[in-house]
């Protein structure tokens, strides 16, 4: 049987009692149709998970007792940062679930020229809280115990120059590259991974130069031109099988 999985912050002991919000709680008793005394997980975000009792205290209330907690070691040993250019409703959904699933350690949404989305200050927080609802059921799903971060957009020459600066390493999909993922060497373990993918339209040849003179390699995934919303799990999933937990 698979035990529900919530996402609950905070530092959890064994005895202690959690209140479930009305989101959690609508979820566990109307979704999931759960009774009284159920098994359920929580974890933390920050690598902390517990088993946990459902006790029913009313129809739309509902608290959790954790009887016992762990440090599971399911997190990818590669740190690795998605910096996906915005693109279009579902498709940015399913990118965001799959990275998660596939292991991401962060997000990094950029504005590039192609990018067909355009948001004001208070329309992009929205979008970013919605992203992080994504980002956090599909660590539920998935069984992560850290939890990815959204972090804040940026335009495309800002974040050019936050990579330029700390000379990062990093991966920018080309279709056109000459360079594949197997010929890139390895950087050292501790070394974040920075993935650059363009929006629906890609990435224009003065984005990918850019990128290029910043310190990144460009790098083609294989003879086919991958869709966005399919060559950042893509990538996340071969650089998974070369130098992750594959």
């Amino acid at each position: 049987m698979r035990i529900p999985r919530l996402y609950i912050p905070g530092e959890y002991a064994p005895q202690q009692v959690l209140s479930l919000d009305k989101d959690q709680v609508h979820y566990a008793l109307t979704v999931l149709r759960l009774k009284n005394q159920h098994p359920i997980e929580v974890f933390n975000g920050q690598g902390l998970q517990a088993r946990a009792t459902l006790i029913v205290t009313g129809r739309r209330s509902a608290d959790l007792c954790i009887e016992e907690t762990s440090h599971p070691q399911v997190e990818s040993p590669l740190q690795t940062i998605l910096v996906q250019g915005i693109s279009r409703g579902d498709r940015m959904d399913y990118t965001l679930q799959k990275a998660v699933e596939l292991g991401v350690t962060h997000i990094q949404p950029v504005f590039t020229e192609r990018c067909e989305v355009r948001l004001d200050d208070d329309k992009a927080e929205k979008r970013r809280a919605q992203w992080q609802a994504i980002v956090i059921s599909a660590c539920e799903q998935s069984g992560r115990t850290h939890l990815p971060q959204i972090l804040p957009f940026l335009t495309y020459p800002a974040w050019l120059d936050s990579v330029a600066a700390e000379k990062a390493f990093g991966l920018v999909l080309d279709p056109y590259a000459k360079e594949t993922l197997q010929s890139v060497s390895r950087p050292a373990s501790d070394t974040p991974i920075h993935l650059l993918v363009g929006p629906e339209g890609g990435l224009t040849e003065e984005e990918v130069q850019q990128a290029c003179e910043a310190g990144l390699t460009a790098i083609r995934l294989g003879p086919r031109i991958l869709r966005t919303e399919t060559a950042g799990p893509t990538i996340l999933a071969g650089l998974q099988l070369l130098w992750g937990d594959f």
